[in-house]
């Protein structure tokens, strides 16, 4: 399935789907204008509220510190100072961010459900996490917060993918393990093996291998600097691994601006570990809502989330 990007002078438009599609062409433009524009235009009236809020916010925070170090005569603790003013900030930013999240959510829902792709804010734990740990694709954290969680059917493939923040620890010892995405999608015929492909960590390898599995050798040097990988059958796992497949992995860490990615392919299964920061956010919330960038920065990450899926679906 084709997913090329379509531009022109004045208009925006993707090819995500066959044509007639109402991501195709002009009918992007409809769909901005029926859907998206009034919804973002509501928001807007609501943005220059918590604007005003937040810079009284702002003031109120400079008056209490001020209050504060007139009660301690000029020797107020420092600490004391800091947490009030970003305290104070904090409270007063949080109508700016949960509105900011409003949008994103309802320009998402508008982009995705003329797809057939399903789209929620958050999520509960992804199924078949289990398996991103036991194949040495994630360190198993303490606590999980999933985002950005979409699904849906792409050619043959189906897909989910969701934002990932995984910790370990708490309080001062909390530690970040994984920030990225987590894409799941079915492979376009069921495998008879396990093949796992992490990166390359020199002589740390040895304690990173999944059990049971054995390394398998590629001809492709610029791929073994990068990756190692494992699995229990060598003839499948280089049927996997053609030279398309492997630059379609290491154009998909470039394209979305990550770093380590990884991925597994299991039965029926393909599974993919991307570190990479926050894709799909509305943008800074101290501008105009209603601008159409906006959006089509959204679209765009979305392209490249149903590229990797109409791309490796194949695999």
């Amino acid at each position: 399935m084709s997913s090329t990007l379509e531009t022109s002078a004045g208009a925006f438009g993707h090819r995500l789907a066959p044509p007639g599609d109402p991501w195709e062409g002009s009918t992007f433009d409809a769909l901005y204008q029926a859907k998206i524009e009034p919804e973002l235009a509501r928001c807007e009236v609501e943005r220059g509220r918590d604007v005003l809020i937040f810079f009284a916010g702002l003031a109120a925070a400079a008056l209490a510190a001020g209050v504060e170090i007139a009660l301690f005569h000029g020797r107020a603790p420092p600490i004391l100072i800091v947490a009030t003013v970003l305290g104070v900030s904090a409270a007063a930013y949080a109508p700016l961010s949960r509105l900011a999240k409003r949008a994103k959510t309802a320009v998402l829902e508008a982009l995705c459900t003329p797809l057939g792709v399903s789209y929620a804010a958050a999520g509960s734990e992804p199924g078949g996490l289990a398996a991103y740990f036991a194949l040495k694709l994630l360190t198993k954290p303490d606590h999980g917060v999933y985002t950005d969680v979409f699904s849906g059917r792409r050619g043959k493939a189906d897909f989910s993918m969701c934002s990932a923040l995984l910790t370990t620890g708490s309080g001062k010892e909390r530690r970040i393990v994984f920030r990225g995405q987590l894409i799941r999608m079915s492979t376009a015929r069921p495998r008879t093996a396990t093949t796992v492909v992490l990166r390359n960590s020199g002589w740390l390898n040895g304690f990173v291998k999944p059990q049971s599995l054995k390394p398998v050798g590629l001809e492709d040097v610029r791929f073994n600097k990068k990756f190692v990988v494992y699995g229990s059958d060598q003839v499948e796992a280089r049927e996997i691994l053609t030279p398309t497949f492997m630059q379609q992995l290491l154009d998909l860490e470039s394209g979305f601006g990550g770093a380590h990615i990884r991925c597994a392919f299991t039965e029926l299964d393909l599974m993919i570990a991307l570190e990479s920061s926050l894709r799909f956010g509305i943008g800074g919330m101290f501008s105009s809502l209603v601008q159409r960038g906006r959006v089509e920065a959204i679209a765009r990450n979305l392209e490249q989330l149903f590229r990797v899926v109409d791309g490796f679906g194949q695999a």
